[in-house]
C-alpha cells in the first residue's frame, strides 16, 4: 500500500513485454484491488486504515466542529449584517419617514400660505370689485341725477313756453280787460257826471230863480229836495257797472293795488264828487247840510221862513 505506485508501474512493465509479442499495447493500467491467501496484504493494510480512518474521523470532527463553528460565525455575521440591515433599514425608513413629514410639512405650510395668499388675493379683489361696482353706482346716480335735473328742467321750459306763458298771457290779458273795464267804467262814471254838471250849469240859471223859492224853504223842504234827486244821481252813477257782464278780479302782486281794490277806489272816487254835483245842481252844500241834520236841524222851523230864521 505504501508504493502502490510503482508496483504498478512494474506490473505494467513486466505485462507489457508480453503483449507486445502478441502485437498488443497497453496504453493505460491501475491497480483496483489487490490480495493473497493469507491476507497478509490485508492485514499490512489495516493499521493504516485504521489511521487513515482516525484521522479521517478526527478531520471529520474538526471538520464538522470548524464547520459548526463557521456555520455559527457565518449566522452570526449573517444576524449581523440582517440586523444591520435591518437598523440600517429602519434608519433609512426613519430618515425617510422624517424627510416625507418634513417634506409634507412644507408642502402643507406652502400650501396653508397659497391659500391664505389667495383668499388674501381673493378678499382684495372682492373689496376692489365692490367698490368698482359702489363707484359705477355712484356714476349712474350721479348721471341719474343729471339726467333728472335736464328733464326738469325741459320740463320747466315746456311748462314755461306753454302752460305759464299762456297762464301769463291769459293773465295779462284779463288783467288788461279789467283794467279797461275799470277805466271804461271810470271814464263813463266822469262822463255821466260831466254831463249832470253840464246839464246843472246849463240849468244853473232856472236853479238861481228857483233858489230864491228855495231860500224861503226851512231844512225840511231841502231835505225833501235833495231826497228827491238821489235816485236819479244813483242811477247816473250806477248805469255804467249795469252794462258790464262780469268783473273779473286778479291780484298782480306788487305795491299797487289789486283789481278789486283799483275798482273800488274808482267808484270811491265818483262817488267823492257827488258833493260837489250835488252844490251845482242845487246849490246845496251836501256836507254843510247833512252834518247840520245830524246835530238835529231845523226841526221846528216854519216852512214859510228862510233859513236861518225864527232862531
Amino acid at each position: 500500500y505504501q508504493k502502490r505506485f510503482e508496483f504498478a508501474e512494474k506490473v505494467k512493465e513486466s505485462a507489457s513485454k508480453d503483449f507486445a509479442r502478441m502485437g498488443l499495447e497497453i496504453l493505460s493500467f491501475s491497480l483496483r484491488d489487490f490480495s493473497d491467501k493469507v491476507g497478509y496484504i490485508e492485514s499490512l493494510g489495516k493499521p493504516r486504515i485504521a489511521q487513515a480512518r482516525g484521522e479521517a474521523a478526527v478531520a471529520e470532527a474538526e471538520a464538522e466542529m470548524e464547520a459548526t463553528v463557521k456555520a455559527a460565525s457565518a449566522r452570526k455575521e449573517s444576524d449581523i449584517a440582517k440586523f444591520k440591515a435591518e437598523t440600517e433599514i429602519a434608519e433609512a425608513n426613519r430618515d425617510y419617514e422624517l424627510k416625507r413629514a418634513e417634506y409634507s410639512a412644507m408642502v402643507n405650510t406652502k400650501k396653508a400660505q397659497a391659500d391664505l395668499s389667495y383668499e388674501i388675493e381673493r378678499q382684495k379683489m372682492n373689496q376692489l370689485l365692490k367698490k368698482e361696482e359702489f363707484s359705477v353706482k355712484m356714476v349712474e346716480k350721479e348721471s341719474a341725477i343729471k339726467l333728472e335735473e335736464k328733464e326738469i328742467v325741459r320740463k320747466e321750459k315746456e311748462l314755461e313756453s306753454t302752460v305759464i306763458k299762456q297762464a301769463d298771457a291769459r293773465k295779462y290779458q284779463i288783467i288788461s280787460e279789467t283794467d279797461a273795464n275799470a277805466y271804461k267804467l271810470a271814464e263813463e262814471a266822469k262822463g255821466k257826471a260831466a254831463g249832470i254838471r253840464l246839464y246843472g250849469n246849463s240849468e244853473a240859471e232856472a236853479m238861481k230863480a228857483k233858489a230864491a223859492a228855495y231860500a224861503d224853504y226851512n231844512d225840511a223842504a231841502k231835505y225833501q229836495m235833495l231826497i228827491s234827486i238821489m235816485p236819479e244821481l244813483a242811477r247816473a252813477v250806477s248805469e255804467p257797472l249795469s252794462k258790464v257782464d262780469k268783473i273779473v278780479m286778479i291780484d298782480s302782486g306788487g305795491d299797487g293795488p289789486s283789481g278789486a281794490t283799483r275798482i273800488t277806489k274808482q267808484v270811491a272816487d265818483v262817488l267823492a264828487q257827488l258833493p260837489t254835483v250835488v252844490e251845482s245842481l242845487s246849490g246845496v252844500d251836501l256836507k254843510k247840510l247833512l252834518e247840520r241834520f245830524g246835530q238835529g236841524g231845523d226841526k221846528k222851523a216854519d216852512p214859510g221862513k228862510k233859513d236861518g230864521e225864527g232862531k
